[in-house]
């Protein structure tokens, strides 16, 4: 189906909408098209939608269907599909429900440039791009695989070996790794737009404090979290004034620290009602 492109005026909401008859490939028309749903979606309020909307392409492909443009007659029409392409990790933030909520917003928009043979929308994932790879691909990958890739995760715990180690990370101990597993199962439970990153055993250099290795950091919202697992040489009186050094560090760069006991890692059900409670109080704060 072939459009000539026609730019028109109409009256959306109050507001003046460039309208144009949207051609199947007209890759700047359709950018429009989604910038005006992204506006719809922000006079709505709906913020996440509007966050989603921004990250995608839309294009619109023919379902395999057709209709009848005039009811009643002979004449049947190809209908199409708006696609919405983003990268794979953004998929699975498009759920039904905001799916809908989008295409609530999307087809009226369409339909007031003259597409009304667009009955639904799905979402993709973009394809990336093939790399470029030497000839010689093979000898470079047992190169590397000799040296072995460079990592700050655990490195001291990585140097001596012999420590527990789980999804490919290196721990201090089986509390942390307790810990570890108490983490991964509140990401688990975090809706997308609430979403943690786990960081063990990081290396990081702090003004005045050299190295330091927390036992973990957690991402999230734009903020970071440390937590400490003690255990009972943590209680000694030299190694409080440490432990309290090392806070004040990190609280000079805006980020609290979190200290569990090991002796708490027996029973995991303190320690998570702990971390899930200050996690959301320091990285979701209230507004």
């Amino acid at each position: 189906m072939t459009r000539q492109y026609l730019v028109l005026t109409a009256t959306c909401l109050g507001e003046s909408l460039m309208l144009v008859s949207l051609d199947d490939g007209a890759i700047d028309d359709l950018d429009l098209v989604l910038g005006q749903t992204h506006h719809q979606l922000g006079e709505a309020g709906d913020e996440l939608a509007q966050r989603l909307v921004r990250a995608a392409k839309l294009r619109l492909r023919r379902d395999g269907g057709c209709f009848q443009p005039i009811p009643g007659d002979n004449w049947r029409s190809a209908s199409y599909e708006a696609v919405l392409e983003v990268a794979p990790s953004l998929v699975p933030e498009f759920t039904s429900e905001i799916t809908d909520r989008i295409w609530n917003t999307l087809e009226p928009v369409l339909r007031q440039h003259g597409r009304q043979d667009v009955f639904g929308v799905v979402v993709e994932p973009t394809i990336p791009p093939l790399p470029d790879v030497a000839a010689d691909w093979r000898a470079r990958a047992e190169q590397h695989a000799a040296i072995g890739l460079p990592s700050n995760q655990a490195r001291r715990e990585r140097a001596d070996g012999g420590y527990p180690m789980v999804d490919g990370l290196t721990f201090g101990s089986r509390a942390e790794v307790v810990v570890y597993e108490l983490l991964v199962n509140l990401q688990r439970a975090c809706s997308p737009h609430r979403a943690i990153a786990v960081m063990p055993l990081p290396a990081a250099k702090l003004r005045d404090a050299g190295v330091r290795t927390p036992d973990f950091v957690v991402l999230g919202n734009g903020r970071a979290v440390v937590i400490e697992v003690d255990g009972v040489h943590h209680y000694g009186t030299t190694r409080k004034a440490d432990d309290a050094d090392r806070d004040r560090h990190w609280d000079r760069c805006g980020v609290h620290t979190v200290r569990i006991g090991t002796h708490h890692t027996d029973e995991p059900a303190s320690p998570q009602e702990l971390l899930h409670e200050e996690l959301h109080r320091w990285l979701f704060p209230p507004n």
